[in-house]
């Protein structure tokens, strides 16, 4: 196994590992220059013991009430399946936060729990109303169980503590507000010197532990991945049989890890699927190239990851590909100038994807026959920015192969049979090996459904409920993720 199996294999332990490292090591200095803003602060202090002064709420209730709504956001995130790994990261940066201020005499040291534990009570019950504890208590929806609420809530309150508490540290204001607590009553100062003073001391320390601070959260607080992938291929290349796989694939995956977030597949997909998979035993493919005048919307939600999990939607249009050759005129043209509908619609979506999945034809490769790939080199050219992954559909003949000359099991040995897909069509399709240097050496993925010989035609392997069988689309679901 190579390095970079290695660290793609284990991408979510290790940067469990590093967000762990970067709570702890940011949250304790971070607070500590946040503390010192507030013994010095000028203008948010004042702000804070305004309530006091008027007799309204003292800074030690109002503080152990915010604590306590803080709280009630933070259960809600280790409550929350997609965010409890991130909860718990954050409640330890909260500790060492409160260590950190603790050793500079303010916050816990300054707050009677026992004294306050109505007011803090009362804030984790807000802080769980308002970020949608309710969701627990109702019964199973299609919606997954998620408080994002909660999680925008924490990053919003985390993220204005530290950009005020940077402000507060490095600016010295007049003092505006004079909380009078023996009266009970607050004077607006009118300064002598409105001046505000500049304290350069540390900033660019703490402007490195803030923006390190909040882009963790930010991505502690991401629910949804921002991929967009299209897929592209030929007449016959299997694109409507790649879709169904992926969506196969994933189902298993959901099913074996009792996920509770809804696939919510499109209809046009489960339509494709119920010609596929479940038909009886000796059933063959059961599904025909798309007609030309015929486009589909196959969408799935994906959950990818255990550690860190996100949403993917995963999609694309089905539609006959003969429309291939046509994309590049239309991507260089303007949507107004395109007739066809169809062919408009797909530009437009070519457009918008950040990832192209080119499909290449394996079928067509052991037939000897033109993969037909010519116009992914034009349609590159028109999507500069597009990142790019290659897949070899209808590799099963592939797999036989590998196995004889090999002596090994394709799915056994997965990542070898990769390298020898990849070895075999660019050492013998210089098509193919131009497209992978033009897309700066992109790994080709091999995907197939198992298929047995049945007179003189490869038809899928089925188990007794009449099931398919696939491969490698687990590794893509991965990949693309």
């Amino acid at each position: 196994m190579s390095v970079g199996d290695l660290f793609r294999d284990n991408s979510e332990k290790l940067r469990l590992v590093g967000y762990f490292v970067v709570v702890i090591a940011v949250a304790a200095p971070l607070f500590s220059s946040l503390g010192e803003a507030w013994t010095r602060s000028d203008l948010f202090k004042q702000l804070i013991q305004t309530p006091e002064a008027l007799g309204v709420v003292s800074v030690e209730q109002l503080s152990a009430f915010l604590f306590g709504v803080f709280l009630g956001l933070l259960l809600l995130l280790i409550l929350d399946p997609k965010k409890r790994v991130q909860g718990l990261l954050l409640g330890f940066g909260t500790t060492s936060a409160l260590v950190a201020l603790q050793s500079q005499g303010l916050f816990v040291t300054n707050i009677d729990f026992v004294a306050s534990a109505p007011v803090l009570v009362g804030g984790i019950v807000l802080g769980g109303i308002v970020g949608g504890g309710r969701n627990l208590f109702q019964i199973q929806t299609a919606d997954a169980l998620e408080f994002r609420r909660a999680a925008s809530l924490l990053f919003f309150i985390l993220s204005a503590i530290t950009v005020v508490g940077l402000i507060e540290y490095h600016l010295s204001f007049p003092q505006l507000i004079d909380p009078v607590f023996s009266e009970g009553t607050v004077d607006i100062v009118i300064p002598n010197n409105p001046a505000v003073e500049f304290n350069s001391g540390g900033l660019a320390q703490n402007i490195v532990l803030s923006a390190v601070f909040i882009f963790t959260l930010r991505s502690f607080f991401q629910y949804d991945a921002s991929e967009n992938f299209f897929i592209l291929g030929p007449v016959g290349s299997g694109k409507s049989l790649f879709l169904v796989g992926k969506y196969l694939e994933a189902l298993d995956e959901a099913a074996d890890r009792d996920a509770d977030t809804p696939m919510t597949p499109s209809a046009d997909l489960m339509e494709l699927v119920s010609e596929v998979d479940a038909a009886s035993e000796d059933a063959g493919w059961e599904l025909g190239a798309t007609a030309v005048d015929d486009v589909s919307n196959l969408e799935f939600n994906y959950v990818k990851g255990s550690v860190f999990p996100k949403n993917i939607r995963i999609g694309s249009l089905d539609y006959a590909g003969e429309y291939l050759d046509q994309l590049p005129n239309a991507l260089t043209s303007e949507p107004e100038e395109i007739d066809d509908s169809i062919l408009r619609r797909l530009a437009q979506r070519v457009r918008e994807a950040n990832t192209l999945v080119l499909i290449l034809d394996m079928e067509r490769y052991e037939g000897d026959e033109s993969l037909g790939i010519e116009s992914y080199f034009d349609i590159l050219d028109a999507t500069d920015s597009t990142k790019v992954l290659l897949v070899a559909t209808k590799c099963d003949v592939l797999a036989e192969e590998f196995r004889d000359e090999m002596g090994l099991d394709p799915v056994m040995y997965f990542d070898e049979f990769r390298e020898y897909v990849n070895e075999t069509i660019t050492q013998n399709d210089q098509t193919v090996r131009t497209l992978v240097q033009d897309t700066a050496g992109s790994e080709i993925y091999p995907v197939y459904y198992q298929t047995t010989e049945r007179n003189g035609e490869r038809v899928p392997m089925r188990d007794a409920n009449g099931n398919v069988q696939t491969m490698g689309f687990n590794e893509l679901l991965e990949k693309m993720g």
